[in-house]
């Protein structure tokens, strides 16, 4: 759902009307808040990886062409997405083709000064509030010259800025009970406050339960068989 279709269905369960007000309303202003506010909530629960969030840098350029990053001889430090909020595991230098030629491994930055100067690895300076910056070690020599990197990493939700604004959250109702109950606590509606958090809360511990579980092929953890007899 995007942003419209969230607000649509938000202002209606807290009116009770059926005509939702226009965009330079500033109910619809407000509700942007709230629903940035519920996409936090969301994106920070209980420490999960939400798989909604996993991107490639190669995925991030397809959206935005300004993301592709090509390695040029000589250069070591390359700009990270401005929505990375944690790094993968390692850099891949790909062909044209998209086959992997060479593999820098991640390590943390402070274990630069423990490694030697020729061996090959890549680190992220920076942080998610000023933005990531990525350096290979060693600087890039001719041979991959003009070859594109990718990486794995975790990113920020998409934030909701205009009516048609989609965010990665599996189920946008959460987001619709979620500002419901933020709005009724404004109104200091506490029985309505009570019932759209109870809703929304449901909603994000659901969301959590599918996450964790994997899925039916590839269960994210294995069935306990150790009551079981070989053969039987």
């Amino acid at each position: 759902m995007d942003y419209d279709a969230i607000f649509t269905a938000f202002y209606r369960l807290f009116r009770g009307e059926a005509d939702v007000p226009a965009s330079t309303d500033e109910e619809y202003t407000l509700g942007l808040t709230l629903a940035n506010n519920a996409l936090n909530r969301w994106c920070n629960y209980d420490g999960t990886y939400w798989k909604e969030l996993y991107s490639t840098l190669q995925a991030s350029a397809q959206v935005s062409p300004a993301l592709v990053k090509i390695i040029a001889s000589g250069t070591s430090t390359y700009v990270a997405p401005t929505d990375m909020r944690e790094a993968g595991g390692s850099i891949e230098i790909k062909d044209t083709n998209g086959s992997i030629i060479q593999t820098y491994h991640i390590v943390q930055p402070e274990q630069k000064q423990f490694l030697d100067e020729n061996a090959t690895y890549a680190y992220f300076t920076g942080n998610p509030n000023s933005g990531f910056t990525l350096n290979l070690n060693p600087v890039p020599d001719a041979t991959i010259n003009g070859k594109s990197i990718d990486y794995v990493y975790y990113k920020k939700p998409t934030e909701y800025s205009v009516g048609a604004t989609k965010s990665e959250i599996a189920n946008s109702y959460f987001v619709v009970h979620h500002m419901l109950a933020q709005r009724f606590q404004i109104e200091r509606n506490y029985g309505g406050y009570q019932v759209a958090k109870r809703d929304s809360e449901e909603a994000l511990k659901n969301m959590q339960q599918d996450n964790n579980s994997g899925t039916w092929a590839d269960p994210w953890s294995l069935t306990d068989n150790s009551g079981t007899v070989w053969g039987f």
